[in-house]
């Protein structure tokens, strides 16, 4: 039988003293301590759902203030709508909550609307809540200690609300027992209250550590500059803005360049409707939109906003509301993976990081930063290792072919010794050398050629900046790029077979996918539990060597076996096939071989990046040599 609420209630008093049951109806406090453990599990937790409760208020300022990482004091206060004594008495009631206007859980247009926050941090804290509306000309104060109402007294404030928090989770101790130190817990606490102020760059918001005042960030109309106040100068200069709409979707926000890639996905932020959260959708397609722009192991940073209707989204599927479910996910997966790579086709994987400066000057001694300053500076970069440079044994690159005359007078040719259609381009440079010349001072993205270093850096001068281009990246991308156009290989059969030793995982992985090896001209087939017998290569790679070759593409194949999904194998193989066939570190290049390097990338998609994701290229503009020069 069912019962209504209020029989329910009268139900439970009444059962109380039937002591003989196996079955306990919980008391309201232990109630609400358990659900304190699912909404509040550390002090950052109190912050969110508080400062989300100010927002709905209609605040336009927000002042937080932590003492101990938030252990024992925590103070949120707001110039919001304010709430007079009855309602003032109602907040901190369990389930009791202002933002539910109708029955319908999927319209929800405010955040904190479960009604849980409030009586859960009263059940393990020492609460007080101060606030005023503008209907009523005073103000009144609500204590609790441990769920245990110490009533209200009059008090003296003007419009909006602050609630104190202190002694957090001195009712349960055992809890904080797993909370971390105090600089992760003031960390967790700091990233909080940078989530709301990149979401809502209209409130200004002000966030202090004891007496110290850590950030303030004024209130703006200008969502750009809000994100650069937060995220910092070096993430606004590397990321570039993408705005699309599409069947009542819209996704806007900063995406960064490849270059610019981080080692974990803390410089990922995902909001639907301003609410962030974490979900598979956007971190799949950002991971799937900037698959063979990074490498693996390195993470796209993004600030990424997604609008759509209310009633297409659930935000009640987990009580700290950061785990949400979307009606029709695939739908929403497909609109943010195709504007992602739109983005990126048309802008994004063109440009490269502006952080060289900072790299180069690692001998400086760094300046005194702010916390969040640090955590938001970029990983340092993997120095150059001269064992890196791959000495050439072969007779010649096929990427690019020997001069047939080398005379500067005389026109220049290049052309693949193989006379077949392959990777490398056939070059045809007539005239005279003066002509070249002349051809090569127009005005174009990365300049024309100065020198070589070391074999493998290319530099050129572009006006008022210095092209510095890793030879052996660069030709890896724009290899990639053309074998991206023709997804279908001819093979040249080995005069001898040569036999590759393998794991048997490395096998299972080459059966696995040995039709589309073939696909790519590559021929091998088991021969015991620990051999491979490869009879053909791509024609493409002339004489490369076959058993490195299928080794590289098994090894990728067995790092990440079935996880990967088709798209991903085929960019994987085609950049193992990319980087064997070409031009090499350490390889000695004309003027005109450099130029003509230089010009194909231009032409190029991505080619900011190599294949595995790593930069080919960087500029280093006046302003940049000033600044390393300090003569700025």
């Amino acid at each position: 039988m069912t019962r209504g609420y209020g029989e329910a209630i009268a139900y439970r008093q009444d059962f109380k003293g039937a002591a003989h049951s196996k079955i306990q109806l919980l008391s309201q406090n232990l109630i609400n301590q358990i659900a304190a453990g699912e909404v509040i599990e550390r002090p950052s937790s109190v912050i969110k759902e508080l400062i989300e409760n100010s927002i709905d208020a209609k605040a336009s300022e927000i002042v937080v203030k932590v003492v101990d990482a938030g252990k024992s004091f925590i103070s949120i206060s707001d110039n919001g709508e304010g709430m007079d004594k009855e309602e003032l008495e109602l907040c901190v009631l369990s389930h009791a909550t202002s933002k539910l206007s109708s029955e319908n859980l999927f319209d929800i247009h405010t955040f904190g609307f479960r009604g849980e926050a409030l009586p859960s941090i009263a059940s393990v804290s020492r609460l007080s809540i101060v606030s005023a509306n503008s209907s009523s000309m005073e103000a009144w104060m609500l204590s609790l200690e441990g769920a245990r109402n110490l009533g209200l007294s009059p008090a003296s404030r003007q419009q909006g609300t602050t609630i104190e928090v202190r002694d957090l989770f001195f009712a349960t101790p055992a809890r904080l027992k797993f909370l971390k130190s105090d600089a992760s817990e003031l960390d967790s606490c700091c990233e909080v209250f940078h989530r709301s102020a990149l979401a809502f760059p209209h409130v200004s918001f002000q966030f202090f550590d004891g007496n110290k005042r850590k950030f303030y960030y004024e209130k703006t109309d200008d969502p750009q500059k809000r994100l650069r106040d937060v995220m910092g100068e070096s993430f606004a200069e590397n990321t570039f803005a993408i705005d699309a709409e599409k069947d009542g979707l819209r996704l806007h926000g900063m995406v960064g360049v490849p270059t610019f890639n981080k080692s974990s996905a803390n410089y990922q932020y995902f909001f639907v409707n301003n609410r962030f959260v974490k979900d598979k959708n956007f971190a799949y397609a950002l991971k799937s939109a900037y698959s063979g722009l990074v490498p693996n192991g390195r993470y796209a940073a993004a600030v990424l906003f997604l609008d759509m209707p209310y009633n297409e989204v659930d935000v009640n599927a987990h009580p700290a509301k950061v785990e949400i479910r979307f009606r029709e996910s695939e739908k929403v997966r497909f609109f943010i993976l195709s504007e992602l790579k739109k983005a990126l086709t048309s802008f994004g994987a063109m440009k490269v990081t502006t952080e060289i400066v900072d790299k180069l000057s690692v001998q400086k001694k760094p300046s005194v930063a702010t916390l969040h300053e640090i955590s938001y500076r970029a990983a340092a970069p993997k120095r150059f290792d001269s064992s890196m440079i791959k000495e050439e044994t072969s007779s010649r690159d096929k990427f690019f072919a020997p001069p047939v005359n080398k005379t500067p007078e005389e026109p220049i040719v290049f052309d693949n010794p193989s006379n077949k259609s392959t990777i490398g381009e056939t070059y045809n440079v007539n005239g005279s050398f003066s002509s070249l010349e002349n051809e090569l001072e127009k005005k174009s993205l990365l300049g024309n050629a100065i020198c070589q270093i070391s074999n493998t850096y290319i530099v050129a001068e572009n006006g008022d900046s210095l092209v510095i281009v890793d030879q052996h990246a660069a030709a890896e991308r724009i290899t990639l790029e053309k074998l991206k156009n023709n997804l279908s290989l001819d093979s040249q059969t080995l005069l001898l077979p040569e036999i590759c030793p393998m794991k048997e995982s490395q096998i299972e992985q080459l059966e696995k996918n040995a039709e589309l090896l073939l696909k790519f001209g590559i021929h091998c087939e088991k021969m015991t539990d620990d051999l491979v017998q490869i009879t053909a290569i791509p024609a493409i790679l002339g004489s490369c060597d076959a058993k490195s070759l299928l080794s590289d593409v098994a090894e990728e194949l067995t790092t990440f076996g079935d996880a990967y999904s088709m798209e991903e194998k085929i960019h994987h193989i085609l950049s193992t096939i990319s980087c064997h066939g070409s031009l090499r570190a350490g390889k000695k290049l004309s003027i005109f071989e450099m130029n003509s390097l230089l010009r194909q990338m231009e032409k190029t998609e991505n080619v900011a990046q190599c294949c595995h994701g790593r930069p080919s290229y960087t500029i280093l503009s006046i302003d940049n040599l000033k600044k390393f020069f300090e003569r700025c």
